[in-house]
Order: C-alpha cells, then structure tokens, then sequence
C-alpha cells in the first residue's frame, strides 16, 4: 500500500504508477493549467486527462510550467485516453498523435481506451492500436476504462500486451467491487474516478461519522478508503485547497470494522443483484445492446 504522494505501486509490466492523482474532467482553460501546476508542486504525481475533456493543451501547459519549475518530467505520470469516436486502430493511433501534439510532451505514462465499444471486434481493433504505440515507446503503458468482466474477457485472450489498469467510477457506496476482484485476480490495478462521488460524499452519514472520529473530511475518509483497497483514487478539483485536502490522507489508518462499515455501504442485495444483471458481458445485459454513454 502506498504511503505517501511521492509512493509508488507497480504495473504488471514493470513500470510504476503513484497511488493517488488529480483528475481534470470539467475543467479547461487556465483553471485546468493552474490546477495542475498546484497540485505538482504540492506534491502530486499523476494527472489524469482525455481527448474528451477538452483539456489536453491546458493539462499540457500545467505539466510544463511544473517541469520548467524544477520537477523532473519522469516523475510525472501523464495519462490520456482515446475517446469512443475515435476507436479503432487508424483513428485511435490518429487520435493519440493529435493527444500528444496538445498535450506538447514526447511521451505518455498511460493510454487508455476511454469506454468500451459494444463491438468486441471494435475494442480488439483499437487495442491493436495502443499496443503499436506502447511499442513504440511514446506510451509507459496501457489500459482501459469503463470495461467490465464481458468487456475485458474477449480482450485478454488476444492481448499481446495485456491492460496494466483499468479506470472506472468508484467510491463508497458503488465499491464495484466484482470488477475490482476479477481486475486483481488477472494483475491489472484498478483506478477509481468520482471517488468523492461528485462532491457529495460530504451527505453520508456514515462518512461524517468515521470523519469525526478520525479528524478528517468525508472526502479524506473516502479516499483513504480507496487507498487502502489498492485502488488509485483520481479526485478532481481546482481549488488549491481542496486539492491540498485530497492528498492529506497518509497520516491515519481505517480499521477493518471501519473498512466494513464502508463496504457495506453498496446497494442492498436486491439492488445489486439487479445491477449484476445489467452489467456488460451478461446474457441479460447483451440481450438488451445496451450501453451507457
């Protein structure tokens, strides 16, 4: 488990990757440039942006004016990904080259697929593409987002290069944790964005409660949370403050009966096994062809 903003947990392909990060979706502009200029010089190491997001050239700056500021380019683990219009393998190799030109580096840390297309033969296409580029150098490493069990087991049995993470939504109350599970058994990390749950984390009981008796935010207990999970926790904010807050959350522990007391927070029984019905791969779920946006 990592221990501190500088820590870092290893890849299945060797490479490393810090434990906790700032994600940038939502903002553009000067706001994104200065928010993650603050956050690397407070002492974070991961950012986390999209071709998506609209971002990537102000992301880009923020990393610069960091690098220029005396933090070494390879402390920074730069992640981008290739949106669902751009999926298959010329338009994701195109889509990274342009990612790249706006984000103004050599290289990227990581290159995900951003979702999962309901055509496995399209996400096979695709991850032809990002395992040229890992090939080539210009990407650390690989992975996907948004892919669930009957998403990543047609891709695993072709990967020459098998995903190293896989980013999804997750905080207390939606742990995934049957996704989480299958992504350890087969050695991929699992990094959780919304892990503050858009912000309003702060309105559970529960949270406030372990709050108080750890002298913390909600927000704080939920990342902590993640961490010790072994999930990479990637909240986004642009406030100074709050992103000071987010990283000060390697000075206390949660106990196993609070770390139940935080998994048991997911649906009830019934809810979820409706859920698990509806879950990409199922018979139920492709019956429907159906797919969240």
């Amino acid at each position: 488990m990592v221990e501190s903003l500088l820590d870092r947990m290893p890849l299945n392909n060797g490479y490393t990757i810090p434990g906790l990060g700032l994600g940038t979706s939502g903002m553009t502009g000067r706001e994104a440039e200065d928010a993650v200029f603050s956050a690397i010089m407070k002492g974070y190491r991961l950012i986390d942006t999209a071709s998506h997001y609209d971002n990537e050239e102000d992301v880009g700056r923020g990393i610069n004016r960091a690098v220029s500021s005396g933090i070494p380019r390879d402390e920074i683990f730069v992640i981008t990904k290739v949106w669902k219009t751009d999926m298959g393998l010329e338009q994701a190799t195109a889509s990274f080259e342009a990612s790249l030109e706006r984000l103004n580096l050599a290289y990227v840390d990581l290159f995900l697929i951003h979702w999962p297309d309901k055509d496995d033969e399209v996400n096979l296409a695709t991850w032809r593409a990002l395992e040229e580029i890992y090939e080539s150098g210009r990407a650390q490493a690989i992975g996907v987002s948004n892919f669930k069990r009957g998403d990543l087991i047609p891709l695993l049995k072709e990967a020459k290069v098998r995903p190293a993470v896989n980013q999804y939504e997750i905080y207390p109350g939606h742990s995934e944790q049957d996704i989480n599970d299958y992504c350890d058994s087969e050695n991929i990390v699992s990094m959780g964005y919304s892990p503050i749950k858009r912000g309003k984390i702060s309105k559970e009981n529960k949270l406030m409660t372990l709050a108080k008796k750890h002298n913390k935010t909600p927000e704080q207990i939920a990342l902590r949370w993640s961490i010790q999970r072994a999930v990479i926790p990637i909240p986004k904010s642009s406030d100074k403050e709050h992103i000071a807050q987010n990283a000060d959350v390697f000075d206390f522990f949660l106990s196993d009966e609070d770390m139940n007391l935080l998994n048991n927070l997911d649906a009830n029984p019934k809810e979820k096994n409706r859920l698990r019905d509806n879950m990409p791969g199922t018979i139920e779920h492709r019956n429907k062809g159906h797919r969240k946006s």
